[in-house]
């Protein structure tokens, strides 16, 4: 009986001490995660002069929401959140549907060159858009169809060639046809989803008189919710925080977040006194206000929509 004891006592020990190191685990990468929100929140509910202020570590002395309607004023948040918004949904919209459309062809129908063609797409995720700027600028400002008409538009000196710069358009064509921003990833999410689905389904389909066209919409994309997820949430995140595309195409609609944060720094300057000029440091509150007021859309998607995406996740099958 005591050797029982003791097997159960040591069971028990090894047991204890795996549980314990794993939660310690946890709760230190949980702080490395959670300590950027946790800095900016204690940096922005200070007033300026503690942000240089060595007794003060996390809680401020005396809070104020002054940084925040600084920080609100100058990032011009409302215009801001609005390009945002309707530029992360209207693409992750059209990335869903015209990426779900080309996967579909690559997991299910065989074609001439088609392993080929689907390499070149994988290879587009290693082609930083830095690459790529440039010719995307100059086919938005001087716009044809890419390359198919010439489209014109009528003004005093003559036909002009019509610009897409400064309107939602230059951000939502290259998505409607599969070539906006992280679009491999998503074919290749997609396809993955799609070759992982039972063809039974498309064989049911076609024997009730159903095409190609037809299995696809009324079959085959509405049994691929945790993928449509996925890549609707991984394309508004990454156009909510693209810098580059944003700076470029986005010309008379101003600023999206990315870039209000990009120059935050610089604009405070016209709302803070003499006294911060003088100090940069000083500035940290403020600019840390701003990027929480950034962040704060994204936390509130996370929050409403993480069990959906964790679902996703798992089904999708990504690493």
């Amino acid at each position: 009986m005591n050797a029982i004891a003791g097997k159960r006592q040591i069971k028990f020990a090894k047991k204890f001490v795996v549980v314990t190191l794993r939660y310690m685990l946890l709760a230190a990468v949980a702080y490395q995660l959670l300590y950027p929100v946790l800095y900016m929140l204690s940096m922005a509910l200070r007033k300026p002069e503690e942000a240089i202020d060595p007794s003060v570590i996390w809680v401020p002395k005396s809070f104020t929401l002054s940084n925040f309607a600084d920080a609100l004023r100058v990032m011009d948040f409302w215009d801001a959140l609005q390009n945002s918004v309707l530029i992360g949904v209207g693409c992750g919209l059209f990335d869903v549907l015209s990426c779900a459309f080309v996967a579909y062809g690559f997991a299910r129908f065989k074609f001439p060159l088609s392993g080929f063609m689907f390499s070149l797409v994988i290879l587009t995720l290693v082609v930083p858009i830095q690459t790529i700027i440039l010719p995307l600028y100059a086919d938005m400002r001087y716009f044809d169809a890419f390359g198919l008409m010439k489209l014109t538009s009528s003004t005093i000196g003559g036909p002009e060639s019509i610009s897409l710069i400064g309107s939602y358009w230059s951000f939502y064509l290259p998505s409607m046809f599969a070539m906006g921003l992280r679009a491999g990833l998503f074919i290749f999410i997609f396809r993955q989803f799609f070759k992982g689905m039972p063809n039974e389904l498309e064989d049911a389909a076609y024997m009730d008189g159903c095409g190609p066209f037809k299995t696809f919409f009324q079959v085959m994309l509405p049994n691929a919710k945790n993928a449509i997820i996925t890549v609707f949430l991984f394309s508004f995140v990454w156009h909510w925080n693209e810098y580059y595309m944003s700076n470029l195409l986005l010309g008379n609609l101003k600023k999206n977040f990315a870039i209000a944060i990009s120059s935050l720094r610089v604009d405070l300057q016209s709302v803070v006194n003499a006294q911060t000029i003088s100090d940069p440091l000083l500035v940290v509150t403020r600019i840390q206000a701003g990027a929480l007021l950034a962040i704060v859309p994204l936390l509130l998607l996370y929050f409403l929509t993480q069990r959906y995406f964790t679902d996703s996740i798992e089904h999708v099958g990504i690493k």
